[in-house]
């Protein structure tokens, strides 16, 4: 099996999940969630794969650090340390999961919240999320102010 087919396998167990597929309609930096989770998930993939970890974990962890909806939320101060409870709530509510799986999910946000992450595979999404986040404020939101900013300049 290709590492497409591999990847594709992993995701169409979340993606058959209603709830799951709501993601898609959540905003996320500029984009929307389900985006921003499949980005953070394939370079973790790719990543865990090169490094010989446990890739597995590691892609079904990516695959729900950011599982919770707008209903799920209520957006205040806290909403930065509080999602990762959120999506592992919602996770085990759907799914099983094993110790890495919980650790990434509720570590991803680190140094934001307080737990590091235990493994090497947490730290590795952790890592991608950050990544996929700068990647996603340059494409999407910076891109955003720079049209506005244009459009003030010429009316």
């Amino acid at each position: 099996m290709s590492n497409k087919q591999i990847y594709y396998k992993l995701y169409s167990e979340f993606y058959n999940v209603n709830k799951y597929r709501e993601l898609k309609s959540m905003a996320h930096h500029g984009n929307n969630r389900l985006d921003h989770i499949n980005r953070v998930s394939k370079l973790s993939f790719k990543i865990s794969k090169m490094l010989k970890l446990d890739y597995v974990s590691c892609t079904r962890g990516a695959l729900l650090h950011d599982f919770f909806t707008t209903d799920d939320i209520k957006r205040g101060k806290n909403f930065l340390k509080e999602h990762p409870k959120i999506a592992l709530n919602n996770s085990k509510e759907y799914f099983e999961l094993n110790e890495i799986e919980e650790d990434i999910i509720l570590n991803h946000m680190y140094p934001i919240v307080k737990g590091k992450p235990n493994y090497a595979e947490s730290k590795v999404v952790c890592f991608s999320d950050k990544i996929v986040s700068v990647y996603e404020f340059f494409r999407y939101q910076l891109k955003l102010s720079v049209n506005l900013l244009i459009l003030f300049f010429i009316k």
